[in-house]
This record gives structure tokens, C-alpha cells and sequence, in this order.
């Protein structure tokens, strides 16, 4: 039996969304926090390993599955990209639990 290839996927800003077509990544432009929950759930469901790469603002979103699926670890791996026109933004949830265990408040670099 082979094993089953791996997604991978882009949700987030379509300008973003270009690059990451042309690299032969599925892309979801303009998704939000529910069209990514469902794509999280079948991912899940169907025990299909993927690289899924998320927008800062969809990473930010109140997405009910991120958590989840952050947690757990195995077939599916989660992980963000700034916005193109604001690179330096870039602010992830590892960021806040790093300044959780040094004992920092957002404001404090």
C-alpha cells in the first residue's frame, strides 16, 4: 500500500495566495476562520497528512480548530506567514508562549 501523498495548502491573502500556486501549493485566497476550520476538520477526518501555511491574520483569526490541531502535532503541520506588504509584522503564537516563560508582557521586548 502507498502511502498517501502529502497537501499542501495556503490559506490566507491572495497576493499571497499567487506565489504559493505557482510553488504547486493548493490555495485558498481570501479564506477565513470558518473555510479553515472546515479544512482542518476533513484534514483530521480523513487522516491525510499536510503542510498547511496560514496568513497572519487568518493565525490571529478565532479559528476553534488551530489549538487543536497546533496541539495534537503528526499528520498535519500548521504554520504562518507574514503579510507582503508588512514582513516585519510577523507575530506568531510560539512569540506569545516564549514571552509567557520568560515572564514578559507583549509590550516588553
Amino acid at each position: 500500500m502507498e502511502p498517501t501523498p502529502t497537501r499542501q495548502i495556503f490559506l490566507g491573502a491572495a497576493p499571497l495566495a499567487t506565489g504559493f500556486r505557482l510553488a504547486g501549493f493548493e490555495v485558498y485566497p481570501g479564506a477565513d476562520a470558518a473555510q479553515l476550520d472546515r479544512l482542518l476538520d476533513e484534514l483530521r477526518a480523513s487522516r491525510t497528512p499536510a503542510l498547511v501555511v496560514i496568513d497572519q491574520d487568518l493565525a490571529e483569526s478565532d479559528s476553534q480548530r488551530l489549538e487543536r490541531v497546533r496541539s495534537e502535532g503528526g499528520r498535519i503541520l500548521l504554520t504562518q506567514v507574514p503579510p507582503l506588504n508588512r514582513p516585519d509584522e510577523m507575530h506568531s503564537s510560539v512569540d506569545d508562549r516564549i514571552q509567557q516563560l520568560l515572564g514578559m508582557d507583549g509590550d516588553t521586548a
